[in-house]
């Protein structure tokens, strides 16, 4: 009976084991998921559109000069995102502000987010072939193979959008997430 005890312990500390190391997630273990990871390499991030995703994001893009007048708007929904589990979690994680709403008997979590920056602080990069800029919206993660990232969560293309140094814009950002 002793004996029998002791093999049912160290069958159940097995299974325990494997059952903690084969669900533990993270956002690190995600990188890895279907042989094609978060890091294209060591400096470039894969991103997918959202077109048929279970994303939607707008991006308004206002400028105003140094005494507050508009110089511009610009709006754009052509985005992309990381298709991993990270995007999930940093939804849950880092907004607080969601809110539920219904779009054609859809149902969709709702959330906004509003930076406002210089042309001096903002890091963006511009494609000049095309002339759209490129509009991101940045959170930081470790990574035990890459150390800690800034990763662009949601990148928006969007029309060319001319800065003054002076100048002072506010992206306002609107995220719909299909709910099931």
């Amino acid at each position: 009976m002793k004996k029998l005890g002791k093999l049912h312990l160290s069958l159940f500390s097995a299974i325990l084991i494997s059952l903690l190391i084969g669900s533990t997630q993270s956002v690190s273990a995600d990188h890895s998921l279907d042989g094609k990871g978060i890091f294209k390499d060591a400096n470039s991030i894969n991103l997918i559109s959202t077109k048929d995703s279970k994303y939607q994001i707008h991006l308004q893009i206002e400028v105003r000069n140094s005494q507050g007048q508009l110089v511009s708007i610009t709006e754009s929904n052509n985005a992309k995102y990381i298709p991993r589990e990270i995007m999930d979690y940093i939804l849950d994680e880092e907004f607080d502000d969601k809110e539920i709403i219904m779009i054609n008997k859809t149902k969709f979590e709702k959330i906004r987010y509003m930076e406002q920056s210089t042309a001096v602080q903002y890091s963006f990069r511009t494609s000049y072939t095309d002339m759209s800029s490129t509009w991101s919206m940045n959170f930081s993660a470790n990574f035990p193979e890459h150390g800690i990232k800034v990763l662009p969560v949601f990148e928006v293309y969007a029309p060319h959008v001319n800065l003054a140094i002076d100048d002072k814009f506010t992206l306002y950002w609107t995220i719909l997430r299909e709910l099931n």
